[in-house]
């Protein structure tokens, strides 16, 4: 469906906005920093042509999402042809989780769940459907954060195990066997995602 000139230079806003953000937590360089502030001050100019709004230093664009929600997941619980499922060793922490992570700003779910996939193991695939969307809260989780993670059920279809910055081992293992060190949450979803197909899980 169509949408006004306008309404798709906010989207467009909002979406550089959060490339810059992103950007600046992960910046490690004078050089970097400059280039993702100015990438900010575009965002705020573009905004500020949509919404009646005046952008200062003490009333910055995006200094959050606005009002304060979860934050979203995107995973893959992604089968070769014999039912083996990847798996990756994290970077940050070292432990074994289906492939995934947050949700870019202007993707939808299915497309964030594939580049992470892509990314994290060299891996494509063909999504065959939503699995469920999972509550981290649910699952004696320690992260600072609530969020939801949208999982994917999918089949491989070409590429090869390739670690990456953000997993330092790719593996094809048996739902029924995982590594010993996964969370809850991950195995919770590891093995939904490996029993029958039924309706979508939701907590």
């Amino acid at each position: 469906m169509p949408i006004a000139p306008s309404e798709q230079l906010r989207f467009w806003a909002h979406e550089l906005g959060g490339m810059a953000k992103t950007g600046l937590l992960h910046v490690d360089n004078t050089y970097d920093r400059d280039r993702y502030d100015r990438m900010l001050g575009i965002a705020e100019a573009m905004a500020a042509l949509t919404i009646d709004a005046d952008f200062t230093p003490e009333r910055p664009y995006l200094p959050d999402i606005g009002i304060p929600t979860p934050k979203v997941g995107c995973s893959v619980a992604a089968f070769d042809d014999e039912g083996r499922a990847v798996v990756i060793q994290r970077a940050d922490n070292h432990r074994w989780a289906l492939p995934g992570g947050y949700a870019e700003i202007g993707s939808p779910p299915s497309e964030n769940a594939l580049r992470e996939l892509h990314e994290e193991t060299g891996f494509e695939a063909r999504l065959e459907h939503l699995e469920g969307v999972y509550n981290n809260h649910r699952f004696g989780s320690v992260s600072p954060y609530q969020f939801y993670i949208c999982l994917f059920r999918a089949r491989i279809s070409g590429g090869q195990a390739t670690p990456s910055e953000e997993s330092l081992e790719v593996r094809l293992v048996d739902p029924a066997d995982p590594p010993a060190d996964m969370s809850e949450l991950q195995r919770t979803m590891l093995r939904d995602a490996a029993a029958p197909p039924r309706h979508a899980v939701f907590q």
